[in-house]
């Protein structure tokens, strides 16, 4: 589960983001590792063709408000994450917190997260009638970070 408002970290960075209709509220401290565009099938459903997603420690997200807002579907059980979202308005909120790490859709970020998109991942899932044109690079699966 997420960490609650009792284990907030108190500093400067935060980066805050929010649902539609604000009744989950989120915060993430420390940098986080990546801003991705993720192909994968979910991704494309939830929201559109592809979507942003910024990855990071899971330690470094703390949901503030809404905790119990939060609605979850998991794919499946080989699905490696589960897709949140609000309850209320529908609001994709990525995959929050699993294991050691977050995957907080972007377009529900409030604050610049100060990182720009590097890469592309799970591009073999992308449509076919989509054409990546830019530079960054590309995976056809995950992206693993080098530690």
């Amino acid at each position: 589960m997420f960490r609650g408002i009792e284990s907030q970290k108190i500093g400067h960075g935060m980066i805050n983001g929010s649902c539609l209709c604000g009744k989950v509220k989120f915060q993430i401290s420390g940098e986080p590792y990546s801003l991705s565009y993720c192909h994968c099938s979910r991704c494309r459903k939830a929201a559109g063709v592809f979507s942003a997603v910024l990855i990071g420690k899971a330690e470094d997200l703390l949901v503030t408000e809404g905790q119990g807002e939060i609605a979850k579907f998991k794919a499946g059980s080989d699905a490696k994450f589960e897709r949140c979202f609000c309850k209320a308005c529908g609001t994709s909120l990525g995959d929050m917190a699993t294991g050691n790490e977050y995957v907080i859709a972007a377009s529900a970020l409030d604050d610049d997260p100060k990182i720009r998109p590097t890469l592309h991942i799970h591009t073999a899932s992308k449509p076919d009638w989509y054409e990546i044109d830019d530079d960054l690079k590309k995976f056809e699966g995950d992206y693993i970070r080098e530690q």
